[in-house]
C-alpha cells in the first residue's frame, strides 16, 4: 500500500502527543522504539496528503545529495523504490550512514541510527570501539543525544520499553529477513539455525579484523535478523563502481521476483553479498594500484 509506512509513523506520532499508547492502537504496526517516531512529531501538524509529498521530495532531496551521479544507476533499485513507496526512512538512514563514515557529527549520527537498531547491530559497537581509541568525544555526543531521546521516551510513557519488546518480539522474521538467515532458511531449521550462526559469527570476527567502516556496516546488515531489502538502502553509500551499482539495481528486481514466489525477502541478502565482493575488488584494486607504483 502506498506510504503504509509513513502513515504508521505519523499515526504513530500523533498518539503520542495525544498521550495514547501507540503500541496499542488497534491494526497500527508499531515496532520500532518510541523515540524513533519523535521524528515524525513536526509532521503531524500536516495532513497526511501533504506529508506524502513533503516526505518524498525530501528523499528523493537527500539521495541525488548523497550519491549525486550515482543516483541515476540505482533510482529504480527496489530498495530506493520500496523506500519511496512505502514511505519508509532508509533513504535518510544511508544519509545518516556517510555522516558516520566521514566523522562528521558521528556521534548524533549513530544516536539517531540507534532508533532503527537494526541497522547498526555490528557497527555501532565497532564505532564505539574505534572511538574510544582516537576520539572520545564522539561517544560523549552519541550518548548524550541518544540519552536524552530515550530519556523523553520514558517521561512520555514509562512503560515504552516493555510495549517495545512485546511487540517486536511478535514480529521475529528471521526466517523470512534479508540478510543471512533469510538467504539460508531453504534449510532444514536445525541446520540453518546453526549454519547461519556460524557463519555470522565468523564474519563479525573476519569484519571486525578488518577494522574498515564498509565492511563492517556490510557485514552488519548481513547478519541481522530483522532486515528488509529496503533496509538495504545504505549499502549504496558504499559503493562507487557504475558497474556494480548496475548490477545491484538488477539483482535487486532477480531477488524481488524470487520473494513474490517465494514470499520471502532471503534472496535480497544477495545484495549485501554483491557490496562485499565489490568491496573485496575495490581492496584489490587499490593494493595492486599501490604495489605498481612502489615499484
Amino acid at each position: 500500500m502506498l506510504f503504509k509506512d509513513l502513515d504508521i509513523f505519523w499515526y504513530a506520532a500523533q498518539a503520542i502527543l495525544l498521550g495514547r499508547d501507540p503500541y496499542s492502537i488497534p491494526h497500527l504496526e508499531v515496532f520500532y522504539p518510541l523515540p524513533f517516531y519523535f521524528l515524525f512529531i513536526p509532521l503531524v501538524a500536516l495532513p497526511l496528503p501533504v506529508v506524502h509529498v513533503v516526505w518524498t521530495a525530501l528523499q528523493a532531496v537527500i539521495l541525488v545529495a548523497i550519491l549525486r551521479r550515482r543516483a541515476v544507476f540505482v533510482a529504480l533499485s527496489m530498495p530506493v523504490l520500496l523506500t519511496f513507496i512505502l514511505g519508509q526512512v532508509d533513504i535518510a538512514m544511508a544519509a545518516l550512514f556517510v555522516l558516520l563514515r566521514d566523522g562528521v557529527a558521528a556521534g548524533i549520527a549513530l544516536a539517531f541510527l540507534a532508533l532503527k537498531p537494526q541497522l547498526v547491530l555490528l557497527l555501532a559497537p565497532w564505532m564505539v570501539w574505534q572511538w574510544w581509541q582516537h576520539d572520545r568525544r564522539q561517544i560523549v555526543l552519541f550518548a548524550l543525544v541518544l540519552g536524552v531521546l530515550v530519556a523523553g521516551a520514558f517521561v512520555v510513557q514509562p512503560d515504552w520499553l516493555a510495549r517495545f519488546f512485546a511487540r517486536s518480539g511478535a514480529r521475529t522474521r528471521a526466517g523470512i529477513s534479508s540478510s543471512v538467515w533469510g538467504l539460508l532458511s531453504f534449510l532444514p531449521t536445525p541446520i540453518w539455525l546453526v549454519s547461519a550462526a556460524v557463519v555470522s559469527i565468523g564474519l563479525v570476527i573476519w569484519a571486525w579484523r578488518t577494522n574498515r567502516f564498509d565492511w563492517v556496516a556490510s557485514v552488519g546488515l548481513f547478519i541481522s535478523p530483522f532486515i528488509f531489502s529496503y533496509n538495504l538502502t545504505p549499502l549504496l553509500t558504499l559503493v562507487r563502481q557504475p558497474a556494480f551499482l548496475i548490477a545491484f539495481t538488477v539483482l535487486s528486481w532477480i531477488a524481488f521476483g524470487v520473494g513474490a514466489l517465494v514470499l520471502g525477502d532471503g534472496a535480497s541478502a544477495l545484495l549485501t553479498v554483491l557490496v562485499l565482493a565489490a568491496l573485496v575488488w575495490q581492496e584489490r584494486r587499490r593494493s595492486i594500484s599501490s604495489g605498481g607504483a612502489r615499484r
